[in-house]
């Protein structure tokens, strides 16, 4: 077995630096391109999980929609219970978002999210959801006291979706530090697995595990990332932190 250091070089995104932290891994000599960061005896480096997925305004084809804004915010709390050897819920959050630039939803979003324009219309802003958010979290780790990190898949929920959000409320919002450090699901399936996923949809069926809901659809995103989770988590799979942003 041979160990090997891994430094990615951060990507910028919205005058932010994307940094990917530097991940130790195993490289198998039976599966020379399977890697892994399972760790027998290492323990989980956080308590809580907050599994998040976002959905935004879209349109299809050429007719790109920019500034993109958050129209649904689901996150789901989960612990590991290691006696159980599996992820089990805490508390949920959810709720939709009312968008401030692009206000009809196009038809295409309708259909990809699931979230019709009376969804939106009867929703709060995404600062007041934003702040309910932060209440919530703070009630769940002991105003931020306890080791928790926020889980997604891929990095354009935070590094990219969430910071572009947040700077149509310059006044209102102020990034908060544990909205800075995330796990990217899809970069511990890669060293878990051994292939880098495309997706939930491919992570799922990779796992055999079966698909709750619809894609596209937050919260049904969330429940799969936690199959993923457990998934993962049987084969030995330690969560730590893959991706952080640092202001430049």
């Amino acid at each position: 077995m041979m160990k090997l250091n891994v430094l990615f070089r951060p990507q910028i995104f919205y005058k932010y630096n994307l940094v990917f932290n530097k991940t130790m891994f195993i490289r198998s000599t039976d599966k020379p391109n399977a890697e892994s960061i399972t760790r027998p005896n290492m323990s989980q480096p956080y308590t809580k999980f907050f599994v998040l997925d976002f959905e935004a305004t879209c349109d299809n084809g050429a007719h790109l929609l920019k500034p993109q804004e958050i129209i649904e915010f689901p996150c789901i709390l989960v612990e590991l219970n290691t006696a159980k050897g599996g992820f089990e819920v805490v508390s949920i959050f959810h709720s939709y978002v009312k968008p401030i630039i692009h206000t009809v939803l196009t038809e295409y979003c309708t259909q990809l999210t699931g979230i019709t324009q009376d969804m939106v219309s009867n929703s709060p802003p995404f600062d007041d959801v934003f702040f309910n958010f932060c209440n919530w979290h703070k009630d769940h780790t002991n105003m931020g006291k306890e080791k928790s990190i926020i889980v997604t898949s891929g990095n354009w929920d935070i590094g990219n979706m969430f910071i572009e959000q947040c700077k149509l409320f310059p006044s209102t919002i102020k990034i908060p530090e544990f909205m800075c450090t995330w796990i990217n699901i899809k970069k511990l399936f890669a060293l878990t697995m051994g292939q880098y996923p495309l997706g939930i949809k491919s992570m799922l069926k990779t796992t055999n595990s079966k698909q709750f809901g619809n894609i596209h659809n937050g919260i049904d995103d969330c429940v799969n990332i936690i199959t993923i989770m457990n998934q993962l988590s049987q084969r030995g799979c330690v969560f730590q932190a893959t991706n952080k942003i640092i202001s430049v």
